[in-house]
């Protein structure tokens, strides 16, 4: 309607303009000297007047404006030219009444104001001059009011019409209320100042035009400013179109309302301030600054330049800055200060700071040095702002560009407990927000009240790059705490490398949380929610990462990372959470969910208690969907309590500790999981759930998962704790559970489906230097266990060891010699090697297979490749007995038990104590046990009076195959070298092969001394249990089932079966079961062709089986069905682990209690006692008509 009302005017702008330059010749002299010249647009006796010198404002003469149209409360000025010289200082007079002074200028010109414009009173001043209005370097402006510098074509009043300055005519008398509208038909002219308006009395200085443009004169010494001290408000705005713009009132507060859709201004703040303030002595609060534009451009050059808002007395609050862009906001900070760009500030004594608001549809900030270039910041008692950026696109931080809020100082902390808390920063973003080249996202607290968070929140991408850092910091002496940080992006990455340079190894980048030295108040909490993550460190010392430390008496904070995709971290990236040297506060935690985890080339996650710390670190949980790979050297996940760490209310665990699920694990070349104490606080606990699989593999035994309780520690060492269908152990990979300090070592657990270690793996648990401590113990709950020129070991050198315990459901294969202890065999021990006391080893297994010079020992002295005793003897021949340990127990069950050039050693070096076991070895296998190739079961006692082991062998068949090509025989040996012989018991349904030594002869060499090994060599199989030193032999006691077995040679030669059973088949009666008999032959090997002749090497042993039933006619024994079998191994031939012998079926042996005669007089052995011959044919020839 206001435009259609402007249009009306367009008839008659002619005759203003001939009134205008009439009315310019009769001014020309005052012209000539004001430059100011009314139109005569006015009605005739309310024509503007310029009366030169004839007022008086502060003591200072000065050149009145007069007359206008008087419409209720405002008063109307219309000028053809309206300009200010140089040193001029012009006024309007304020007749009483009057509210608001409009004054619009019809000509050609832009409007120049060079010296002082200035309103005799208290009314509002409106300029509206659509060619533009400029204003000198020199220009002052003294309004009390409000002040409205517009190029608009006209001011609306509501319905009742326009006073505009394209279309001039008189006022009408209705225009008595309050404007309300700018009018824009064409594009408006621009709005340039160069002025130093300082300090301005107004209550609302406000620029409305095309282009808005504050910057100093050219070569200036002198900055351009429009200040304000009275609690006025600042509002700049540019249009750039036609169009409407409402304007609004809020109290004394004038706003802008811009139509949807219509294209604005752009406004440029250049080496040049916008403020407000508040006043020496004022009880008002600082005035607020508002710009409205299409793009925002502020650069400065030095301190206190930009746009801000200060409070410094009588606690008043600080003004706040609302920013509203559609296009873009740009700030270049160029050089060094602490305020700069767009900020806020409290002093002292000022109240709460200023808000910042941007809304933008991009923001790039930048400085030459570390300058905000946005920040709100307080430096007494009173908060600092809270600071909001939101826009549709991207937001980029660069060349050094920081956006902050600070607390910088607070003096009367402790004495009046006050607090000035630094504001929360919020950057929302559709886009991307980037953050290049040493730019600063952050938020210091140094006062008592907790800092605010800074929250990221992004459409598209977060890219930390370049020695940019996001942090929030607890400074130094302060109480309150840190506020944390937030993200939540499609993305976030963190990239240290040089972008001139991607390949030099320098730079970092740093997301923070923390406390400083001297302070009181807890860390703030990281959270990361994003769709993927990646983090790229500098590649050397120094790296860079995502850290919420604590150096002060309060807590770190958590470190929350949610990536829904892949989170990669390489390059000495790092995570950590820490409480730092002499701290008192405890680390936080570390949480991580992710779809997949990388750790490459040296990269971390750390929770750490460092040196003289009394805080204990956080937890690490981490839980991913799909795998976790850590490679390369010194890429870990850890945690770790450094020297000293710690206090007595920690002592008890639960931190410190390692829990990750996945669907599967690998750790490559160097990488490691590890939790470890050199404090008082007890190390953490790892504990690992893989669906499919954990895999180790490195180099140089660093790939591990490890715990350990180093030297001078005074807290335990952690337990390992995996469960996965498969557990992968290769080349020198380990499981280390550690112990080096009084303190017992941590256990090992697995609960797998099948475990195989290969080339040089490990899982050990040992405790070192320390005589108290006791090493950890190991336990396998497995179906399949591998171990391949590797180890288990439970072991101590001076303390004691645990135990290990392997129960695995199908198979144990232990095969070979570790590739890095010079042939030293591979497989499961507990060892005792400084003097300590070593524990047990229990195994129980469906299979269980030693061999290719792979052992399983319990010894407290060092044993030889052979598996016997190496004992050290002094310069008169004595054995050094300082290093000889106690050996525990070894217990075996099984199925079946095969060594082939295999070992089962008990070694001890010290007698046991009371009611202990010491060199004890127990077999309870109701299969078969073969001894081939030179294998051994030694239970051996070492020392001044130590006594021999005792081995116990209960079960079926044992078997010490015999020998071909001079093979040496295997062997069981109880012998003590000083002390009495230990104990054989063995209660067997079979045994074969093996001669018992009733004396040391087999053990003396050509030299005449005793060999504990010189029997082993041999090509027979002995048992033994002897003393070599004067001692009491031993006892071996044999009970066999079938005494005709004992131990004697075996044939050599197979019998024919077919020779000495009937190979017919019962008739088609269908014989019951329970009315056959059985034939029972003692073995598992058949008979022998003779009673000379053992049984050969290959022979397949057969179960023997009832007859089938359930069939009218059994098959002829040549066509039978495979009966389940297992075999004698065969030199040259491995098993496979993979598919080990399922168990079998144990069958019960029955004595033949009768017999019946055949129609051809064949006698048949039967079950049951048999009263007579049978009516009937019993049994049929094979020409019986059997099926098959």
């Amino acid at each position: 309607m206001a435009l259609d009302v402007l249009k009306r005017y367009n008839s008659q702008f002619g005759l203003a303009l001939c009134l205008a330059i009439s009315g310019a010749i009769a001014f020309s002299a005052n012209q000539a000297h004001a430059q100011i010249t009314p139109d005569s647009t006015l009605p005739p006796g309310e024509t503007s007047q310029l009366d030169l010198g004839s007022g008086e404002v502060n003591g200072k003469i000065v050149d009145l404006i007069k007359g206008g149209a008087i419409r209720d409360i405002n008063l109307f000025h219309s000028f053809l030219e309206f300009n200010v010289s140089d040193g001029q200082s012009v006024y309007f007079a304020n007749p009483a009444g009057i509210e608001n002074i409009i004054s619009r200028v019809t000509g050609a010109n832009p409007s120049n104001i060079l010296g002082t414009l200035g309103v005799d009173g208290g009314a509002n001043l409106f300029l509206i001059n659509p060619k533009g209005i400029f204003f000198g370097d020199k220009a002052k402006l003294d309004v009390s009011g409000s002040f409205v510098g517009t190029t608009a074509d006209g001011i609306g009043f509501g319905n009742q019409g326009v006073f505009s300055a394209s279309n001039p005519e008189p006022p009408s008398p209705l225009l008595t209320v309050n404007p309300n509208v700018f009018f824009f038909n064409q594009i408006p002219g621009n709005i340039t100042s160069q002025a130093k308006l300082e300090k301005l009395a107004v209550d609302n200085l406000l620029l409305l035009g095309g282009d808005i443009e504050v910057s100093k004169k050219e070569n200036s010494k002198q900055d351009s400013k429009i200040s304000t001290n009275e609690g006025g408000n600042i509002l700049l705005a540019g249009l750039g179109a036609p169009g409407e713009v409402a304007l609004t009132q809020e109290g004394d507060k004038l706003g802008l309302d811009f139509p949807d859709g219509v294209k604005k201004g752009n406004v440029v703040i250049k080496d040049s301030a916008i403020e407000t303030s508040v006043a020496k002595d004022s009880n008002v609060d600082g005035g607020d600054i508002e710009i409205i534009a299409d793009s925002l451009e502020v650069e400065t050059s030095n301190k206190e330049q930009g746009i801000f808002t200060i409070t410094k007395v009588n606690g008043q609050k600080g003004g706040d800055i609302v920013i509203t862009a559609d296009d873009s906001v740009s700030i270049i900070a160029s050089r060094d200060g602490s305020q700069h760009g767009i900020f806020t500030f409290t002093d002292t004594e000022g109240g709460t700071g200023g808000t910042i608001q941007i809304t933008a549809g991009s923001l790039m900030v930048e400085s030459e040095k570390e300058t905000p270039g946005i920040s709100a910041r307080t430096k007494g008692d009173g908060d600092s702002g809270n600071i909001t950026i939101d826009v549709s696109g991207n937001v980029e931080l660069k060349k050094k560009g920081t956006i902050r809020t600070e607390q910088v100082e607070n003096k009367n902390v402790d004495k009046n407990d006050k607090k000035g808390r630094p504001g929360d920063v919020l950057l929302n973003a559709l886009g991307n927000i980037l953050l290049n080249d040493n730019s600063r996202l952050q938020i210091f607290n140094g006062g008592a009240a907790d800092g605010g968070r800074i929250t990221i929140l992004a459409g598209g991408v977060v890219e930390v790059r370049f020695g940019s850092k996001i942090e929030n910091v607890a400074k130094q002496k302060s109480t309150g705490a840190s506020g944390g940080i937030e993200i939540q992006a499609k993305s976030l990455l963190l990239d240290s490398r040089d972008p001139s340079d991607p390949e030099a190894k320098r730079g970092q980048v740093q997301i923070t949380a923390k406390t400083d030295k001297n302070t009181r108040g807890n860390g703030g909490t990281i959270d990361i929610r994003v769709g993927l993550l990646t983090m790229i460190g500098p590649n050397r010392s120094g790296s860079s990462g995502i850290t919420a430390n604590t150096s002060g008496d309060g807590n770190a904070g958590a470190i929350t990372i949610i990536v829904e995709g892949d989170f990669i971290m390489e390059d000495r990236a790092k995570i950590e959470a820490k409480s730092q040297k002499e701290a008192r506060g405890d680390g936080g935690k570390i949480i991580i969910e992710a779809g997949s985890l990388s750790l490459s080339n040296k990269s971390n996650i750390t929770a750490e208690a460092k040196k003289r710390s009394k805080g204990k670190p956080g937890n690490i949980e981490i839980t991913v969907k799909d795998k976790i790979e850590i490679t390369g050297q010194s890429s870990a996940i850890k945690t770790q309590i450094d020297e000293d760490a710690g206090n007595n209310q920690t002592l008890e665990g639960g931190a410190a500790n390692i829990d990750i699920e996945a669907r599967s694990l690998s750790l490559k070349d160097g990488g490691r999981i590890e939790a470890s104490t050199e404090g008082i606080i007890p190390a953490g606990d790892i504990t690992i759930n893989a669906t499919d699989f954990v895999e180790i593999s490195g180099v140089k035994r660093d790939t591990k998962i490890a715990t350990q309780t180093q030297t001078g520690a005074e807290g335990k060492g952690g337990r390992i704790e995996i469960t996965t269908p498969s557990l992968r152990l290769s080349n020198d990979a380990r499981l280390d559970a550690k112990s080096e300090s009084n303190f017992p070592g941590g256990d090992i657990q697995i609960d797998a489906d099948d475990v195989q270690l290969t080339d040089g793996a490990e899982i050990i648990a040992t405790s070192e230097k320390s005589t108290e401590n006791r090493g950890g113990s190991i336990t396998l709950d497995v179906d399949t266990l591998t171990v391949n020129d590797s180890e288990i070991s439970a072991s101590t050198e001076r303390g004691t060891a645990g135990n290990v315990e392997v129960v695995a459901k199908d198979l144990v294969l232990l095969t070979g010699t570790l590739p890095n202890k010079s042939k030293s065999p591979a497989g499961i021990f507990a060892q005792a090697t400084e003097g300590g006391t070593a524990q047990n080893v229990t195994i129980e297994t469906d299979e269980l297979t030693v061999e290719d010079g792979a052992r399983i020992a319990v010894s407290g002295v060092p044993l030889t490749e052979q598996g016997f005793p190496e004992t050290e003897v002094d310069e008169n021949g004595e054995v050094d007995e300082s290093n000889l340990g106690e050996a525990g127990k070894l217990t075996i069950k099984a199925d079946s038990l095969t060594l082939d050039n295999g070992q089962l050693v008990a070694a001890t070096g010290k007698n046991p104590k009371e009611n202990e076991e010491a060199a004890t070895i127990d077999i309870d296998v109701p299969g078969v046990i073969i001894l081939d190739n030179n294998s051994l079961i030694l239970a051996d006692a070492t020392g001044n009076n130590v006594k021999g082991g005792n081995i116990t062998i209960e079960g079926g068949v044992l078997v010490a195959l015999p020998l071909n090509n001079n093979d040496k025989g295997s062997d069981i040996f109880a012998n003590a070298q000083d002390g009495d012989g230990g104990k054989i018991n063995i209660t067997l349904q079979g045994l074969f092969n093996l001669n018992v030594l009733e004396n040391t002869s087999a053990f003396i060499g050509s030299d005449g001394k005793i060999d504990p090994s010189l029997a082993f060599q041999n090509n027979s199989s002995e048992i033994a249990a002897l003393s070599f030193s004067g001692g009491e032999s031993g006892t071996v006691t044999r009970d066999i089932a079938n005494s005709a077995q004992d131990p004697e040679l075996l044939p050599t030669s197979l019998v024919d079966p077919s020779a000495l059973i009937v190979a017919n088949c019962p008739r088609s009666g269908k014989v019951a079961v329970d009315e056959l008999g059985e034939f029972i032959v003692t073995g598992r090997g058949g008979l022998p062709p003779s009673p000379l002749d053992p049984i050969t090497q290959q022979s397949v042993l057969v179960d023997w089986v009832t007859l089938d039933t359930e069939e009218e006619n059994i098959e002829e024994a040549t066509s039978t069905p495979t009966p389940d079998v297992s075999y004698l191994p065969m030199r040259g031939k491995r098993r496979v682990a993979s598919t080990p012998t399922p168990a079998r079926p144990k069958k019960k042996i029955v004595e033949a209690q009768g017999w019946i005669v055949g129609e051809d007089g064949t006698i048949i052995l039967t079950a049951e006692p048999n009263n007579g011959t049978p009516k009937s044919n019993w049994y049929s020839p094979r020409s019986c008509g059997s099926k098959g």
